[in-house]
C-alpha cells in the first residue's frame, strides 16, 4: 500500500487538532458575552454570516491517503473551510456542506489501473506474470520481483489517485 504510517499519524494529528481547536471555538462561543459591555467574540470570523468561508490551502496529500485507504474502518471527510482532511470513525457523519466526504478508489479502479500498467511495459516474462495476475496478492508477488517496476507502478497508482483527486475537486468548484 502506498499509504506510510508517518501520513496515518500526520492524519491522526491533524483530527485531534481539528477537534480540539472546535472545542475551543465553541467553548468561546458560548462563553464570550461573560462580564460587562458584552464584549465581540474573540475568535475571529466566529459567527460571521456576510461572508463566504475563507478556504485555506486544501491538505492533498491527506486527500491522497484517504482515497487510497481500502481498509473500510475510516471514512474521510474534506472541510471545505479549513482545507484539512477529517476522519470520522464510529460511524459519525459529518454535516454537509462544510464536510464533503472523500471518495474512495475502488476495486475496479484499481484492477483498471493495474491493467493500465502493464500495458506501460516493455514485453518480459515480468509484463506477463503481472498480466497474468488474478488477486491484488498475486500482482504484488509479481512486482516484489523488480524493485524499479514496483516503484514505477507506486508511482503509477498515486498519479492515478492524484488524477481522481484532482478531478473530484473540480467537480466541487474547489
Amino acid at each position: 500500500m502506498a499509504i506510510t504510517l508517518l501520513q496515518k499519524l500526520r492524519l491522526a494529528f491533524n483530527g485531534w487538532a481539528r477537534r480540539r481547536e472546535e472545542a475551543q471555538n465553541e467553548f468561546l462561543a458560548k462563553n464570550a458575552g461573560w462580564g460587562a459591555g458584552q464584549a465581540p467574540s474573540p475568535v475571529p470570523g466566529l459567527g460571521r454570516t456576510d461572508e463566504a468561508p475563507v478556504l485555506h490551502e486544501i491538505d492533498r496529500e491527506g486527500l491522497q491517503v484517504a482515497f487510497l485507504d481500502d481498509s473500510g474502518r475510516i471514512v474521510y471527510y474534506l472541510d471545505v473551510e479549513s482545507g484539512e482532511v477529517v476522519e470520522s470513525r464510529d460511524g459519525e457523519k459529518l454535516a454537509e456542506p462544510r464536510y464533503r466526504r472523500v471518495p474512495r478508489r475502488s476495486a475496479a479502479s484499481d484492477a483498471a489501473d493495474q491493467r493500465e500498467f502493464v500495458t506501460t511495459l516493455e514485453p518480459s516474462p515480468l509484463r506477463d506474470a503481472l498480466r497474468a495476475a488474478r488477486d491484488p496478492a498475486e500482482f504484488r508477488k509479481a512486482l516484489a520481483q523488480d524493485r524499479r517496476i514496483e516503484r514505477a507502478w507506486y508511482v503509477f497508482k498515486n498519479d492515478r489517485a492524484t488524477a481522481a483527486i484532482e478531478s473530484w475537486l473540480r467537480s466541487l468548484g474547489l
